[in-house]
């Protein structure tokens, strides 16, 4: 997208990684970082008295991702992270998947940096320790950013495994459903900065039908909006992840992801 501001000035740095190396149901969130683009674009600029054009706002373009190399990928991706902060330490980033693997390099760069817990906005705990016979995999990213000391909180979860439950319970890892008085409940419990990642099936499918793993009673977009702006100055960066342009019907997702990004950008 247009940017305002050089890398080194912006307050506000915009990065895609479109990989989905790891997917395991519906391929095609390497598209999202490119279709949410074209979908901010045609959004009105302005709310609430501010516009997005008086941003100091930088768009670095995608990672280079490696197909099939998800180890590899991930090393890019950190390094790409770590460039960014190097030429601009105070930025905000905020990064667009690619599936929630894409998380894990972001949260270990930003974490050599600064303290912070990650909250998860996700229909599934993510705290797989393997899916079929691979640990750097979309359904195990939470566990491994657990691992490394970053506390972990999560919000819309609809379903998991018996092992997952197990290590949330024994890691302390507070996570809650769709109800309105639970999620503020975890939301309570969340101290300090955070680092917000929305995985879009988070979303009901009604409203989010372009997802790689949809599942049915999820958060209205109005509902993630809410929590997004509850956090909103605790937050040190933000990924949006696993929008799926191929099933996305009339771009739906990629509009709801655009119209959160910009809700960001000028709360």
């Amino acid at each position: 997208m247009e940017s305002n501001a050089s890398l080194a000035d912006a307050d506000y740095v915009l990065l895609g990684v479109p990989f989905d190396g790891t997917c395991t149901y519906r391929p095609g969130a390497r598209f999202a970082p490119l279709e949410v683009r074209r979908e901010f674009l045609e959004l009105e600029k302005e709310s609430g008295g501010k516009c997005f054009f008086d941003l100091k706002f930088h768009d670095a373009g995608n990672v280079d991702v490696v197909y099939g190399n998800a180890a590899k990928t991930l090393e890019r991706v950190g390094e790409t992270v770590g460039e960014i902060f190097y030429k601009n330490a105070g930025a905000k980033l905020i990064t667009l998947g690619g599936e929630h693997l894409i998380t894990l390099p972001v949260v270990k760069a930003l974490s050599q940096r600064r303290r912070f817990s990650v909250v998860s906005l996700d229909a599934h705990l993510d705290l797989k320790d393997e899916y079929v016979g691979e640990r750097l995999s979309h359904s195990s990213v939470m566990r491994r950013i657990h691992e490394m000391g970053i506390g972990v909180a999560e919000i819309g979860v609809r379903t998991f495994d018996k092992g997952e439950l197990e290590y949330a319970k024994k890691s302390g890892i507070r996570f809650c459903g769709t109800d309105v008085d639970d999620v503020e409940k975890v939301l309570a419990k969340v101290k300090g900065d955070v680092y917000l990642s929305i995985d879009f099936d988070c979303l009901d499918p009604a409203y989010a039908p372009g997802v790689g793993t949809p599942e049915p009673m999820g958060l209205s977009t109005t509902q993630l909006s809410g929590v997004v702006q509850k956090l909103r100055e605790r937050t040190v960066a933000l990924d949006l992840t696993e929008i799926c342009p191929p099933f996305d019907c009339s771009s739906i997702t990629s509009v709801a992801a655009a119209r959160i990004l910009l809700d960001f950008l000028l709360s």
